[in-house]
């Protein structure tokens, strides 16, 4: 003969089941709320306009003082600034003004310094770049964007 379940055991397994499927909404929930809001930076003086030299450029951290980021001044007016990580291995890039490039000497990377995009190599991203603001002769970092 045959033994049956009870009525008991299978509402408990369900309302277990109902639990868990509950949990892991909210988990799931929590971790798209935490990928998608709005990551926000602090705004830091980096340099003085002039201060660098056309075609010159200055090392810098941001948004902490453990990211190192470098500003470049292309023209009298114009100043770029990206982060020094490589994307491929995070190794750190240098400029290189006569190829107006940022390169990477651990795997041969190579990036432009106009946009931070790749030019050669095996980075996989471009380089994240820094917001910059202008505000007096200062130069303020505000925020990064990356691809």
């Amino acid at each position: 003969m045959a033994l049956q379940e009870s009525p008991d055991t299978s509402r408990r397994k369900f309302t277990q089941l109902l639990t868990m499927t509950g949990f892991a909404a909210l988990a799931a929930g929590v971790i798209v709320f935490l990928r998608t809001r709005p990551k926000t930076y602090p705004v830091r003086a980096i340099a003085q306009a002039g201060d660098i030299p056309v075609g010159g450029f200055k090392i810098f951290n941001y948004p902490t003082d453990v990211e190192p980021c470098i500003l470049l001044r292309p023209a009298e007016e114009t100043y770029v600034a990206f982060s020094r990580t490589c994307t491929h291995a995070s190794c750190p890039v240098h400029f290189r003004p006569e190829e107006n490039r940022l390169d990477c000497p651990c795997h041969q990377g190579g990036f432009s310094a106009v946009d931070g995009s790749v030019l050669f190599g095996p980075p996989p991203k471009p380089l994240p770049r820094v917001i910059l603001e202008r505000r007096g002769r200062a130069l303020e970092a505000t925020g990064m964007l990356t691809s």
